[in-house]
């Protein structure tokens, strides 16, 4: 659905029926006044709509934002024969008496495609990049925004300090390519060459970082409880979250020698590892969007090469209700990509990437082409089996949903996937851990569709260890490199197959 606002002596008046309604936009009465001047109120949203569709806001290396709108014939004229281009933060959806004008022409219904051109004022106090543009027109004296609120879709256009992508191999190894950064309201280090792949989480130390429903506050009046936060939303709710995540974001691109991944927040679909007080999940993926899209422009406007990443947990399809316990601490990752897309298009689309964990299921067991020494063994495979839980035994659920038209990228092609984190336990043996983890990377070594899977070797919780013993380590070391088919066929023979399409589809 498309926005329709109204401002009315300066008291802002909106016909809206519900805030992101199902998660994915505006729901909109439609428009009164296209209504009064001759059109059929039915068609309204769907001509807004069309609007929508056909709105496109890129900036050119020198600083000039183009915003183009092709805007339908059975638009009602304006009653100053104006049209007015507005700008507004990440966190506004509505018009008010201060939402800024930035530019404004006469309109010309017999022009189809309008253009206004500003600058972006790129790296200055009063920067466009983090905005969003509308169109607007008076009618009945009433203001309406008559196209969708969208965001500069090309920041990379902009970029100073592109780095040239290094080659890099299907596996790699955390802590040595891989690097977590916390944002804790002070600038750290510049980050290590060695760091190809950031992942940025927000420690909760910094009130301007955090979410204000995040913040200790809010925390302690949480109706709904779930488990000890480890780390905290972004925010981009005001005007001072936006400006510190694009100051942060923008210095570290900045000073990161060789980041070229950037992931922002880690399994984003679980709250405890980004921590908001309880609001419904729609509520939590705008604040997240809102979020991601300034960091976005503040990485992508600095090098255009870095590519960019939502991350998932195993969670995919398991259609959790309110009843159940696990409700309010996780969603499936398939529901937050498809809200989450939804959103990044209805403002304008970019090239955002998906980073997943493919963690075997349950991860504290590695054997996972024997269920029988699990406890609940049958239940836990039919959880892969069926799709509910993504490993790297059925990547092909993530991989088929994301070659689905509505996840393609602003090129029509599919997304760039890595798979960031994953740990084998090694509780059943050092050679039940190597052979599942030769078979972890037979899934990915030929699949064109991932660019690359990091192992976490040194982790250790009551739930799993991952460390490696001798024999582990140089199974892990060799088996993409001149012994791999060595170390790849004796993990088939110790499964007991011929084939890997026995166990991983």
């Amino acid at each position: 659905m498309q926005l329709f606002y109204k401002i009315k002596q300066g008291i802002l008046a909106c016909l809206v029926t519900g805030m992101f309604a199902g998660g994915i936009g505006v729901d909109t009465y439609a428009a009164e006044v296209v209504g009064a001047q001759g059109v059929e109120e039915t068609g309204a949203d769907d001509l807004m709509t069309a609007v929508s569709q056909n709105v496109s806001c890129t900036v050119g290396r020198d600083g000039t934002v183009t915003y183009t709108a092709v805007l339908d014939s059975r638009l009602p004229v304006p009653d100053d024969g104006m049209l007015y281009l507005f700008a507004l933060d990440p966190y506004e959806y509505v018009l008010t008496s201060d939402t800024d004008v930035i530019k404004s022409m006469a309109y010309d219904p017999a022009q189809t495609v309008q253009c206004f051109t500003f600058p972006v004022n790129f790296r200055q106090e009063d920067t466009r990049l983090y905005a969003k543009f509308a169109v607007g027109i008076k009618s009945g004296g009433v203001v309406y925004m008559v196209t969708e609120p969208t965001y500069i879709t090309n920041p990379e256009a902009l970029a100073w300090k592109t780095l040239a992508r290094q080659p890099r191999s299907k596996k790699s190894t955390q802590g040595e390519e891989f690097n977590n950064l916390y944002l804790d309201g002070t600038y750290g280090p510049v980050l290590a060459e060695g760091f190809r792949t950031v992942q940025v989480l927000n420690t909760g130390d910094s009130a301007a970082l955090t979410h204000p429903m995040s913040r200790a506050e809010a925390m302690e009046a949480d109706p709904v409880k779930v488990e000890q936060p480890m780390f905290y939303m972004f925010n981009a709710s005001d005007e001072e979250g936006v400006k510190a995540l694009a100051s942060f974001m923008e210095y570290y691109a900045a000073n990161s020698l060789g980041g070229e991944n950037w992931i922002l927040g880690n399994e984003i679909n679980t709250r405890r590892w980004n921590y908001m007080a309880w609001t419904d999940w729609d509520t939590y993926i705008r604040e997240y969007t809102q979020a991601f899209r300034v960091m976005y422009n503040a990485i992508m406007s600095t090098n255009a090469n870095a590519r960019v990443y939502v991350c998932l947990d195993q969670i995919w399809d398991r259609n959790l209700t309110p009843d159940d316990e696990k409700y309010y601490q996780c969603m499936d990752g398939k529901d937050f990509l498809e809200k989450f897309s939804a959103l990044i298009r209805q403002s304008g689309n970019i090239n955002w990437g998906v980073s997943q964990h493919p963690y075997t299921n349950p991860m504290g067991y590695a054997k996972f082409w024997d269920m029988s020494g699990c406890e609940d063994g049958a239940a836990y495979a039919e959880q892969v089996a069926s799709g509910q839980i993504v490993t790297f035994q059925n990547l092909s659920v993530l991989t088929d949903f994301m070659q689905t038209p509505s996840m393609l990228d602003a090129d029509g092609n599919v997304r760039h996937i890595i798979l960031s984190e994953i740990g084998l336990t090694n509780a059943q043996g050092s050679e039940v851990q190597a052979a599942a983890m030769c078979a972890s990377y037979a899934a990915v070594k030929d699949n064109p569709l991932i660019d690359e899977m990091m192992y976490l070797l040194a982790y250790s919780d009551p739930g799993m260890d991952s460390s490696l013993d001798a024999f582990a380590q140089r199974v892990y070391d060799e088996m993409d490199g001149e012994n791999a088919q060595l170390h790849m066929e004796w993990a088939k023979s110790y499964i007991g197959i011929s084939d890997w399409s026995e166990i991983i589809w």
